[in-house]
């Protein structure tokens, strides 16, 4: 992963904070897994990720550059189904999730491919201001669109988690 040098400076804390929790060193597998439980959804079985999670996605558009995006999105115990508009499938899914009840900002957004491959996933980080708390989000998936809504997710559930721990 290439993560944005702010991202970067935000998971040093995450980090600091393990080690000043656990004490000691950490190892690189260390800190992948640290960086797993943080940014990138658990299993399914494991509610501690978050509220939100994608479930599927479509979107259409017109000659007029206009997104519909239709996305099924699990929001804690049941799945909903949803539909918004914007300039493009991020755009419309920010307005998906400020109809969640959050004040939403979208700050950066940054993606890169994971390989040079024609499988090859996708990396999508995105800086949003979620309810008054910057913070990133990390989504990975084959198509980079839905690696960017993930990352949006992402963003949210961790702004949901940390309001949830103070």
């Amino acid at each position: 992963l290439d993560l944005p040098r702010k991202l970067q400076i935000e998971f040093s804390g995450v980090v600091q904070g393990k080690t000043d929790t656990e004490g000691g060193e950490v190892s690189s597998d260390e800190i992948w897994a640290i960086f797993m439980d943080e940014y990138l959804p658990s299993a399914a079985e494991d509610d501690k990720w978050g509220r939100y999670e994608l479930m599927g996605t479509r979107t259409a558009s017109d000659m007029s550059g206009e997104v519909t995006l239709d996305v099924n999105l699990r929001v804690g115990e049941s799945t909903e189904s949803l539909q918004a508009v914007g300039n493009g499938p991020v755009a419309a899914f920010l307005s998906v999730m400020a109809g969640q009840d959050h004040a939403i900002r979208l700050f950066d957004y940054v993606e890169h491919a994971l390989s040079a491959s024609g499988d090859a996933l996708a990396a999508a980080y995105v800086e949003l201001e979620v309810d008054g708390q910057t913070l990133w989000g990390v989504g990975i998936d084959g198509d980079i669109s839905t690696a960017s809504l993930k990352a949006i997710v992402s963003a949210v559930n961790r702004s949901v988690r940390a309001r949830a721990t103070v």
